[in-house]
C-alpha cells in the first residue's frame, strides 16, 4: 500500500505489525531521444508495486531526484549534489525510524556510481546509527543486468540500452518513441573530465531497435521475483 494514501491513523496502526517501507528513488534524466525524462522512476515504482502485492511492504512516496555525472549536460537532466542527496536519505529513513519503522529498502531506478555510493554511505552510518535498524540497499538493476545475455545476447548494453528500453515498453509503451537507433559509448578510461557527456554522443547506450515489451516483461518480472525473495529472507522474522 502507499504510504501517501493511507491517513495517519492508518499509518500508525500498519507501523506496529513491523512493515517492510520500500523507499523507491528515481531521477530526471535524459536517455536518448526514445524514451522519457522519468525512465528511472517508473521502473522501481512499478516493481515496488509489485513486490508489496506479494510481500505486504509499504510503498514510501517516490524521491524524484539523483545525482549525475556523464548525463548532467543532457538536456533534461535535473539532479542534485551528492550530498544533498546523501543528507535527504538520512533525514527520510531518521523519520521513519521515530514514527517506528525499522525495516527499510531503499530501491532505486537510478544507478548512477555517485548517485549510488551518496545512499549506500547514508545507509552505513544509519546502520552504525540505530542498532536495530534494517536497512537494504540496491539498484533494480543489480537485477536487470543479470539477464544481459538472455535479452541482449552479448551485446553491449546500458543506460537507455535494449533491456531499459524494453522495460520500459512493457510499463508504458505510449512514452516510448518508435523511432530508435543504437546508442554508442566511447569510454572515459578512467579519467575524470569536465565533459563526461562526450563519451556518450548518443545520450544512451545499446541497440534500443532490439527492445521489445516482451523482453521488457520478462526482465521487470525477473527483478520483482528476485527482490521478493531478497526482501522475505533479509526481513523475514
Amino acid at each position: 500500500m502507499r504510504i501517501s494514501e493511507m491517513s495517519s491513523a492508518e499509518f500508525a496502526e500498519a507501523v506496529k505489525k513491523g512493515p517492510v517501507v520500500i523507499l523507491p528513488f528515481g531521477a530526471v534524466e535524459a536517455h536518448g531521444a526514445h524514451l522519457p525524462l522519468g525512465t528511472d522512476a517508473i521502473q522501481p515504482l512499478a516493481v515496488a508495486e509489485e513486490v508489496a502485492k506479494r510481500t505486504g511492504c509499504l510503498i514510501a512516496p517516490l524521491v524524484a531526484y539523483g545525482q549525475h555525472s556523464s548525463t548532467k549536460r543532457m538536456a533534461g537532466t535535473i539532479g542534485v549534489r551528492m550530498e544533498t542527496l546523501k543528507a535527504l536519505t538520512i533525514d527520510l529513513v531518521d523519520s521513519f525510524y521515530f514514527h517506528g519503522v525499522r525495516k527499510i529498502v531503499l530501491l532505486t531506478g537510478h544507478a548512477g556510481t555517485i548517485h549510488m555510493a551518496a545512499l549506500k554511505s547514508a545507509a552505513e552510518e544509519l546502520v552504525w546509527k540505530y542498532e536495530d535498524l534494517r536497512l537494504m540497499v540496491l539498484t533494480d538493476y543489480d537485477y536487470a543486468y543479470r539477464m544481459n545475455d538472455e535479452i541482449c545476447g552479448g551485446e553491449e548494453d546500458g543506460h537507455g540500452g535494449i533491456i531499459e528500453t524494453s522495460r520500459i515498453m512493457a510499463l508504458r509503451p505510449d512514452l516510448v518513441k518508435k523511432k530508435r537507433k543504437k546508442g554508442r559509448s566511447i569510454g572515459p578510461n578512467f579519467m575524470v573530465v569536465r565533459d563526461p557527456q562526450r563519451f556518450y554522443p548518443d545520450n544512451f547506450v545499446g541497440d534500443a531497435r532490439k527492445a521489445t515489451a516482451e523482453k521488457g516483461k520478462k526482465v521487470n518480472d525477473f527483478v520483482v521475483d528476485r527482490l521478493t525473495e531478497a526482501i522475505e529472507k533479509n526481513f523475514g522474522d
